[in-house]
């Protein structure tokens, strides 16, 4: 069974405006940003660890849309870290909740 989990979302936000809302959320929630196209609407980055949580990978990519913009983030597992029994489940609720900071800060 895979850990990772993917969610998308409309924003009415340009592009432009939506990537700089993901970086902001990123960099407010302390994740560490590995990779980026030059004009930031893919970003490749891993969250810290918490006490309860290893880091995990993730990537956000914005694509323009006929009415603003949509958001596609997915989170998994870290390669270096053991996998458990409840990672699916941890990663979409993780995954959710980014979703909802990033929504949060377009508005």
């Amino acid at each position: 069974m895979s850990s990772e989990a993917t969610t998308t979302f409309h924003s009415n936000a340009d592009a432009a405006t939506t990537a700089a809302a993901v970086q902001r959320v990123l960099a407010e929630n302390k994740a560490k940003v590995i990779g980026q196209s030059p004009d930031g609407t893919q970003i490749d980055f891993q969250t810290r660890k918490t006490l309860l949580n290893w880091e995990l990978l993730g990537r956000a990519i914005t694509t323009p849309a006929a009415s603003g913009s949509d958001v596609h983030l997915s989170l998994d597992v870290h390669h270096n870290r053991p996998p458990a029994l409840l990672d699916g489940k941890k990663n979409r609720k993780a995954v959710e909740k980014l979703a909802e900071q990033i929504q949060a800060a377009i508005d």
